[in-house]
């Protein structure tokens, strides 16, 4: 694991973590208030690790050595010829 997975996984571990301390902080009689917390803890924890995981793979550098398996070769065509006179 590098250390680019750990930063992004301890980044969505502390978002769920700093929302459980509102969890805790919230009386009991207000159950839909904890109820909607810890929904978006455990949604916000998940989009922190999809966007994390997606960055990295962006930031990833490509590999070095050319596909192999045979030369591509690449045509143009032609296209439409330009009228001299519509210049």
């Amino acid at each position: 694991m590098s250390s680019g997975h750990l930063l992004v996984l301890g980044a969505s571990v502390i978002w769920i973590l700093f929302c459980m301390r509102f969890w805790y902080a919230i009386d009991q009689e207000h159950t839909w208030q904890r109820r909607f917390i810890a929904i978006g803890a455990g949604v916000g924890g998940g989009m922190i690790y999809l966007i994390g995981m997606m960055m990295l793979q962006m930031l990833k550098e490509p590999d070095s050595h050319p596909a192999e398996g045979g030369s591509s070769e690449i045509r143009v065509s032609p296209g439409r010829q330009l009228d001299e006179t519509k210049q």
